[in-house]
């Protein structure tokens, strides 16, 4: 999925924010790095790869739906907007985004990303 296509996403889910796809690359680092810690993996960090690459392909992009873009905003609440609601159900959405890419995509994690 396009970086683009990723943030326009994010910022969608915080209720239209404007934030570059720069100031939302710590939120989508950390989604990353739970990927990583739930799968044993070692998928790349989006802050770890080249400027000129647009395009997040290192898993199926429904993960990066279900798994990547709640788990940015939830963590973009948790740092920026605690207490709020709709924190809470992003945190629900992740979860289960995170339970079902580990469920479904643990043994589909190709030989190079596996720690």
């Amino acid at each position: 999925m396009l970086f683009s296509n990723i943030a326009n996403e994010v910022n969608r889910l915080l209720a239209g924010e404007m934030l570059t796809a720069t100031e939302l690359r710590s939120y989508l680092d950390r989604t990353i790095d739970d990927i990583n810690s739930q799968l044993n993996s070692c998928y790349p960090a989006f802050s770890e790869l080249d400027p000129a690459i647009t395009d997040y392909n290192y898993f199926p992009d429904k993960y990066i739906r279900t798994v990547v873009i709640p788990g940015a905003a939830w963590y973009f609440y948790v740092t920026d907007e605690e207490g709020s609601p709709t924190a809470m159900q992003y945190s629900s959405d992740y979860s289960r985004g995170i339970f079902i890419m580990l469920r479904d995509h643990l043994y589909n994690v190709p030989e190079e990303y596996q720690a």
